[in-house]
């Protein structure tokens, strides 16, 4: 679904998500650019984009998860 079809306050959301760029890095990789693509940096930099969210996402969730480790191996 184009997110120019979406409420004007979801539109950010569904273009700035991590299942959207991670989509959109892969069909760039592949050859097969987003149809649906708008300008801005998550259209034009989706490679970029998801390397941030993986970094984002790992700076997140690994102290937590060594935190329950430690918890649960006392």
């Amino acid at each position: 679904m184009p997110p120019g079809t979406l409420p004007s306050w979801l539109q950010p959301v569904a273009e700035w998500n991590p299942a959207s760029a991670l989509t959109a890095a892969t069909r760039y990789l592949w050859g097969n650019p987003n149809p649906f693509a708008s300008s801005g940096f998550p259209a034009e930099h989706p490679i970029l984009l998801t390397l941030i969210w993986v970094a984002v996402l790992v700076a997140i969730f690994a102290p937590l998860a060594v935190r329950r480790f430690q918890a649960l191996s006392r």
